[in-house]
């Protein structure tokens, strides 16, 4: 991710696989608790290009959720159908590393 995680910013994610990602917004931040990126623009490489709109418009969101001693990420994902795949495959994977970190 590049950019600075505030409330009303602009950052993007940019696969080191690829090179393509997406410009988000950040609208709505309540740190430690939730976040919700709004897809804007989809980039290549250091942001600067465009590419075809396959992310424009879509949104992700991650709550944090405690209940009896338990911390839950509970995350929300409006992704293209060409994306779902990968997305299967990669965000399992990823989630578990949160999970790592997290329990340290």
């Amino acid at each position: 991710m590049a950019g600075v995680m505030k409330e009303g910013n602009e950052v993007q994610f940019i696969s080191s696989v690829n090179g393509y990602g997406v410009t988000s917004l950040i609208e709505k931040l309540t740190p430690n608790e939730f976040v919700l990126f709004r897809h804007m623009t989809d980039t290549k490489e250091d942001g600067e290009q465009e590419r075809q709109k396959e992310w424009t418009g879509g949104q992700e969101s991650y709550l944090l959720a405690e209940r009896n001693g338990s911390t839950s990420l509970i995350v929300e994902l409006d992704v293209p159908p060409e994306q779902v795949e990968t997305f299967n495959e990669r965000l399992p994977k990823a989630l578990e590393r949160v999970k790592e970190l997290a329990e340290k």
